[in-house]
């Protein structure tokens, strides 16, 4: 009996060393194939580190869902560890093969360099371990998602999607009584110190990155916490609703600012009010998510009803 045990326990120790040696000849060939193919990535690495790249270029959302996809790949390391210990098939290398070369064929972009990073890394990973590439994948998407969105709607949807935000924003400023002009995407107005000022509303400015970053936190909460179908059925509409609101807000407040403090104070709100206004809208989407899927339960002393 004490031998059956001994020879378990040996074989769980060869399999963790296995996988573990799998894992770090996984490292190292993406290593090696990154500095080998996507030499510019890693020459711009640091500056798309740089907080001036990070916020002023607003890349925080790319990086920051990505870094929630990491946690979200550490919670579940159990899971995908037991994938990954199983014998690859030889049906998946042709997966990883076409991921790979999808990934060096990509038309080169800043916006996309480390998504071609993480992709030809992805390949490599299917390759070696197979059906360990679920949860994976899926996160891949989801980060590929947060990227892609809001360059789809700029190229596809400028005008329409800037005309949602502005004809809005426009009935509600004139109702207010505020002497504002619009011009397609252009509205003039003159500030409350005599200041002509005019700003260009484009689909970029009506939050089709903060839709993006929505779209991948849900897909992420419903992956780990997932409420009944019926319920997600209404809390999506009405995150995707609160998260046009939330840009709806901003650019209200962003031509107030103008109005009273000029153009300067403008353009300072705008470089700020996007890091405010979305986080708090979350912590409230956030907590309605939790009660509705159970996670926040009521207490005993009547806390949380």
């Amino acid at each position: 009996m004490i031998s059956d045990v001994s020879r378990i326990e040996n074989f769980r120790n060869w399999l963790k060393m296995k996988v573990a040696v799998k894992l770090v000849l996984w490292l190292i060939l993406s290593t090696v194939f990154s500095l080998i193919f996507f030499q510019k990535f890693w020459a711009s690495l640091p500056s798309m580190l740089s907080p001036a790249w990070v916020f002023g270029q607003h890349h925080a959302a790319p990086w920051g869902v990505l870094a929630l996809c990491l946690v979200f790949l550490w919670l579940k390391r159990r899971e995908i560890w037991e994938k990954i210990s199983c014998s690859p098939s030889l049906a998946f290398v042709p997966v990883g093969l076409g991921l790979i070369a999808g990934a060096v064929l990509m038309p080169t972009s800043q916006d996309y360099m480390v998504f071609q990073v993480l992709l030809a890394s992805f390949g490599i990973f299917v390759i070696i371990f197979g059906k360990g590439a679920k949860i994976p994948s899926v996160l891949l998407a989801i980060y590929g998602f947060t990227i892609s969105f809001p360059l789809a709607i700029q190229r596809f949807a400028d005008d329409l999607y800037s005309r949602i935000a502005i004809i809005p924003v426009m009935g509600v400023m004139n109702i207010l009584g505020y002497p504002l002009q619009n011009e397609g995407q252009w509205v003039h107005f003159t500030s409350l110190s005599g200041e002509p000022i005019s700003v260009t509303i484009t689909a970029s400015c009506a939050g089709p990155a903060t839709m993006g970053v929505f779209i991948a936190l849900f897909a992420l909460m419903v992956l780990d916490m997932p409420p009944p179908l019926r319920k997600i059925a209404w809390l999506f509409p009405f995150g995707v609703l609160g998260t046009w609101f939330q840009s709806f807000i901003r650019l209200v407040l962003l031509l107030l600012v103008g109005y009273y403090l000029g153009e300067p104070a403008l353009w300072t709100a705008h470089y700020w009010t996007i890091y405010v206004l979305f986080p708090l809208w979350y912590l409230f989407f956030a907590y309605v998510y939790f009660r509705q899927s159970g996670r926040l339960q009521r207490s005993p002393t009547g806390f949380g009803k």
